[in-house]
């Protein structure tokens, strides 16, 4: 699937790539089916970390059983009175750990994926004069993961705020930090997630490291800027539209309560969102290989930019 003469749109490219290499979608499962699974574990051992800690008297439990509000957060406040600072470290260190794994994972998974996109985009169908760049891998989606759980953290923030100030009779700074404060943080959060997605194609095929990769990325985003939006624009579209599709598929079990047991129906619920996981996953590989295609034809010299051998002089008539 090599682009003699660029025949083909980036778009047509990257799902050429799944067609000509069918194992990269299951090996892209693979490795985010380790760090589901990995992730899992972690978040259980923390949990019971937590839920270890605590002490639950009988007056504790009689106020949560009474289901009243005042009595509920009064039983709260006693249950995780000189615990709190426990849970808090315990869930931070989770975090931590959470975020280094994922790195680890989607530097080794990105790694193998783009090797084999960038092979197949390129032409020569082989990938051993690609590097596997791991370390600067892991630097980027380090970052990645850092820069979004910060935007996540500042939208539940501004969230938080905008409640307490509304419940003191501030509407207008309320309405503020609802707008501004949660909008900035999804758009920021949201644009340079997607960067920091497209950086590692860059890693891959310039063999650079994360601060050069960096560089790479803006200027071919500069470059490359409207083709670029327009490819992002396409797949969005694609997912929106299979996330929609299978929204319903996913719930429709639901309507087979009655004659199934639930535990099935749970079963099968389960299984077509595993459909739609795959799906998603697929159309992902599919934008990363248009990217590749688009990172191809830019790195190609455009027609006639050939440079011309100097002429000679033309001798002046006496």
């Amino acid at each position: 699937m090599a682009l003699p003469g660029i025949s083909r749109s980036p778009f047509h490219e990257g799902f050429a790539a799944l067609r000509e290499e069918p194992l990269l979608l299951p090996a892209e499962l693979l490795w985010r089916l380790c760090f589901a699974l990995s992730a899992w574990l972690l978040v259980l051992a923390a949990g019971a970390l937590i839920l270890d800690g605590l002490q639950v008297s009988t007056f504790t439990r009689f106020l949560l059983s009474a289901l009243e509000p005042a009595g509920e957060r009064t039983a709260l406040a006693h249950l995780f009175q000189g615990t709190l600072l426990r849970a808090v470290w315990i869930k931070f260190i989770a975090l931590a750990v959470l975020i280094m794994l994922w790195s680890l994972a989607a530097a080794a998974g990105r790694t193998a994926s783009l090797r084999r996109l960038l092979s197949l985009v390129g032409g020569d169908d082989r990938d051993e004069h690609f590097g596997w760049q791991f370390w600067p891998m892991v630097q980027l989606n380090l970052v990645r993961g850092l820069w979004t759980w910060t935007a996540i953290t500042c939208l539940t923030a501004s969230f938080l705020l905008a409640t307490a100030l509304q419940h003191q009779r501030h509407p207008g700074r309320a309405a503020f930090f609802y707008v501004f404060g949660a909008v900035l943080s999804m758009v920021f959060g949201m644009v340079l997630n997607w960067f920091f997605g497209l950086a590692p194609l860059f890693c891959m095929r310039n063999q650079a490291d994360a601060g050069d990769t960096v560089s790479l990325t803006l200027d071919f985003c500069a470059r490359q800027g409207g083709p670029l939006f327009s490819l992002s624009l396409a797949f969005l579209a694609l997912r929106l539209l299979w996330a929609g599709c299978m929204f319903f598929v996913v719930l429709a079990p639901i309507g087979l309560g009655k004659h199934v047991a639930i535990g099935c129906v749970l079963l099968m619920m389960g299984v077509l969102f595993l459909i739609y996981l795959a799906g998603a996953d697929a159309l992902n590989l599919a934008r990363l290989g248009a990217y590749a295609a688009l990172a191809e034809i830019d790195a190609r010299p455009a027609p006639g930019s050939e440079a011309v051998p100097p002429q000679p002089p033309i001798p002046l008539a006496e």
